[in-house]
């Protein structure tokens, strides 16, 4: 599929007016922080000249890729701590994510999708998370497409973070 305005914004910037509010109304921004293909983390950098907020990155933060022409997915041990999923049952695929969330946020999530995956943007916020125990957990996400050569989407690459407790367990 190709994106428009693709090859006017690489990966690591966001087109204006590129970026998902979150639950507060703001949205997070994109990253160029990322893993590389043989899954090294690439450089977090600092704060953004765009202005748009740099993805989470350290320790309590997890990364997930989706990669759209394989259909591999990759998540961290501490992506799976953060949406309350089993390691040993696997990596969600992207159409089994909004599964993990609070009914009102699913449609944020699938915005995000779309931005990322047919528009080629950066998104980010906040969401909230159903634990296992029937309770809710808040996570900071920031997602970003993976462009080939052509400026297609390849694969959707995300940060989660925990953010402030939802309620208490």
């Amino acid at each position: 599929m190709i994106m428009p305005n693709a090859a006017a914004h690489p990966v690591g910037t966001a087109p204006a007016g590129g970026r998902a509010g979150g639950r507060t109304g703001g949205g997070t921004g994109g990253s160029g922080a990322g893993r590389n293909a043989s899954g090294a983390a690439d450089d977090a950098g600092g704060g953004r000249v765009d202005g748009t907020a740099q993805a989470p990155s350290g320790p309590g933060v997890g990364s997930a890729e989706w990669d759209l022409l394989t259909d591999d997915v990759r998540w961290s041990a501490e992506t799976f701590r953060l949406l309350g999923c089993d390691p040993g049952h696997g990596p969600l695929s992207l159409d089994r994510l909004p599964d993990r969330l609070d009914e009102c946020d699913r449609p944020q999530l699938r915005r995000m999708m779309t931005d990322a995956l047919v528009h080629g943007r950066h998104a980010g916020g906040t969401l909230l998370v159903r634990r296992p125990d029937g309770g809710h957990d808040t996570i900071e996400y920031a997602g970003e497409p993976v462009l080939g050569n052509d400026g297609t989407v390849t694969a959707l690459r995300m940060r989660l973070r925990a953010a402030a407790p939802a309620d208490p367990v």
